[in-house]
């Protein structure tokens, strides 16, 4: 009996120390991503007088304070659409990851949902697709789930249901949650397939929501969620003799005894750097062995510049283009039965040199220190208005983060974003007499040291700063320069404000909030906040060649380009059957050209031709 109690106790303790022995890193590190609605829609009152979009940030920060108390360690990252264009630009591919994922980011979270407007429409799907691509990316490492947060459907065309079974459902760990800012059932419907649905139409709705969240990812969160094992290239064997044993078949015609050798595929080393996120590998460089028959020297290259993730589009693409492997057709045996022997086929081919990486440049910048001025007026209490001037007499509205830090201690104070009133001036803001440093930008790439905040004053500080620089590059080659394209660029929300920029210059521009239309074909828009003393680049993939080869006259002809999860018409040509006239530079991509082999007949359907552009390639269609 005393035995049995001590083998009892052996195998409790022993089992406890395994337990405890587990290192953090064997299990997956929870992420939440909150999918903010930032369409027009959003700016209509909600209850009480209260804007939907503010009331979403509400919810946002008691969301994160009471998953906070489940789990501290949980990260959370911010993603919005329709927040960056107007409704009349109709942009179907406005989304933006605005906070990363990282812990106790409640702050940073609190202060960039305060300087976000709504604008424009709900790209709903496209967002998701976006948020599976390029926020979902590492599922070994990280146990994904979303919160979107809205008040209406998809605005863009996009299938929801069809983004989550395609993308979304293999990366999210546990279930999400829609959180619905009006009280209207259609809509309930529509995300049956993306999570669960929850009304929040008033303020005594936020409450129980918030409850069943924050319930639901108790359950989950409060078992870690281990990683699978990664799978080692030493664990893969290495090619070996093996011999088969094959039952004696009776048969009429004698066939030879013959030892059939089977060439087994020539496995080749490729190293590959740390863009490559999920699967078996993750940070460093890693060698991985892969199947030299299923790769082209293309996609070789390309996993070393790129990452093994960038080349899944290509081996879809080009699925017909790969070499086909023979099935080993063996002989019949003979009448005794007798070993098969299938060796490997030697191969003198020298083994390949690893493929040499250049790993991106590292942009390393240190804040500039600004000078400054201090004007004192006396005031019933200790006030701080900063005033942003280029030292001649012009001043700023801009309204960037500041941070103010001790300069004794180096302990943050306080943080907000410098905003300014109707007139321009800075509104005031409260703090406490003493030393501070202070931090400019979301960069922090300006900074002023020793600013002294005196007692019962209205503290004004003249800081002198420059601008901000726009620049244009191609991606992938820097070097060249960008010749073929203009670039429109104006100011957020300021009439008058549009300049046209060669996208061979370098211009400065006042700090602010930017619209840019690039003249290439599609379009690219982009939007951007460029800072003091910032150089902001917008890279450029290197464009290729379309020519119509049809000797005939097809006529009209549109193409289009992917918008969301469909895709729209962007440009129109007549294909008359002269060559020289039918060719036409575009960025790379997936397009369709659409046509009528009849256009007398209204009532036809068009003809569609889905093909492909690559940069720096002349791709040739013939319309059939």
């Amino acid at each position: 009996m005393f035995s049995r109690i001590v083998l009892l106790c052996f195998f409790f303790i022993a089992g406890s120390f395994y337990c405890f022995s587990q290192k953090k890193s064997d299990f997956k590190q929870p992420r939440i991503l909150i999918l903010l609605d930032g369409s027009s829609s959003m700016v209509n009152e909600w209850a009480g007088g209260k804007k939907r979009f503010a009331a979403a940030g509400d919810i946002v920060l008691r969301l994160m304070d009471s998953i906070y108390s489940v789990n501290d360690g949980v990260e959370f990252s911010l993603r919005v659409y329709g927040h960056q264009h107007g409704v009349g630009d109709s942009n179907c591919f406005d989304t933006r990851r605005e906070v990363m994922f990282s812990k106790n980011n409640f702050t940073q979270m609190s202060l960039r949902l305060g300087s976000l407007e709504p604008l424009g429409v709900s790209p709903i799907a496209y967002s998701l697709r976006v948020a599976a691509e390029n926020d979902f990316v590492d599922e070994r490492d990280y146990a994904y789930s979303l919160i979107l947060i809205t008040d209406g459907g998809e605005s863009c065309g996009g299938n929801i249901c069809d983004v989550v079974k395609n993308l979304l459902d293999k990366k999210i760990e546990f279930k999400p949650y829609i959180v619905s800012l009006v009280d209207y059932a259609p809509l309930k419907d529509q995300y049956n397939c993306l999570g669960n649905y929850l009304t929040v139409s008033k303020p005594g709705e936020v409450a129980p929501a918030i409850h069943t969240i924050a319930e639901a990812y108790r359950k989950v969160l409060a078992v870690p969620i281990a990683k699978p094992k990664l799978l080692n290239a030493s664990d893969i064997p290495s090619p070996s003799v093996q011999k088969i044993s094959v039952p004696a078949i009776k048969v009429a015609i004698k066939e030879p005894e013959t030892t059939q050798i089977v060439k087994q595929p020539e496995i080749k080393t490729v190293v590959v750097d740390d863009t490559v996120r999920g699967g078996i590998i993750s940070g460093g460089q890693s060698k991985i062995k892969v199947d030299a028959s299923f790769f082209t020297k293309e996609h070789i290259s390309r996993i070393n510049r790129k990452g093994l993730k960038s080349i899944i589009y290509d081996l879809a693409w080009d699925i017909n283009k790969l070499p086909r492997r023979a099935t080993p057709r063996f002989p019949l045996p003979p009448k005794e039965t007798a070993p098969i022997e299938v060796a490997a086929q030697p191969t003198n081919k020298p083994a390949p040199k690893p493929a040499t990486i250049k790993p991106a440049p590292v942009l390393k910048t240190e804040p500039k220190e600004a000078s400054y001025t201090v004007k004192l007026e006396p005031a019933a209490e200790t006030l701080l208005e900063i005033y942003f001037t280029d030292g001649k007499g012009k001043f700023y509205t801009t309204t960037p983060p500041v941070q103010l830090i001790d300069s004794k201690t180096g302990m943050d104070v306080k943080r907000f974003y410098r905003t300014v009133d109707a007139s321009g001036n800075p509104d005031p803001q409260k703090v406490a007499p003493g030393n501070y440093n202070l931090v400019i930008g979301k960069s922090g790439n300006y900074k002023t040291k020793a600013i002294t905040v005196q007692a019962a004053n209205t503290n004004k500080i003249n800081i002198v700063v420059t601008k901000g620089t726009l620049i244009f590059r191609y991606d992938d080659n820097p070097k060249r320069p960008v010749k073929e394209y203009l670039a429109q660029v104006r100011k957020t929300f300021q009439a008058g404000t549009s300049i046209v920029q060669k996208c061979t210059e370098e211009r400065e521009y006042e700090p602010g909030n930017y619209h840019i239309e690039i003249n290439t074909l599609p379009m690219m828009v982009r939007n951007i906040d460029l800072e003091f003393g910032w150089s902001y680049t917008i890279d450029i993939p290197e464009p290729g060649f379309l020519q119509f080869t049809n000797a005939n006259a097809v006529g009209k002809v549109s193409l289009w380009s992917p918008l969301g999860d469909q895709f729209a018409r962007f440009y129109g040509m007549e294909v008359t059957g002269n060559k020289q006239a039918q060719s036409l530079q575009l960025l790379p991509g997936i397009y369709e050209a659409h046509w009528k082999r009849n256009p007398s007949h209204p009532n036809e359907p068009e003809v569609i031709q889905k093909f492909r552009v690559k940069s720096n390639e002349t791709t040739e269609l013939e319309l059939q």
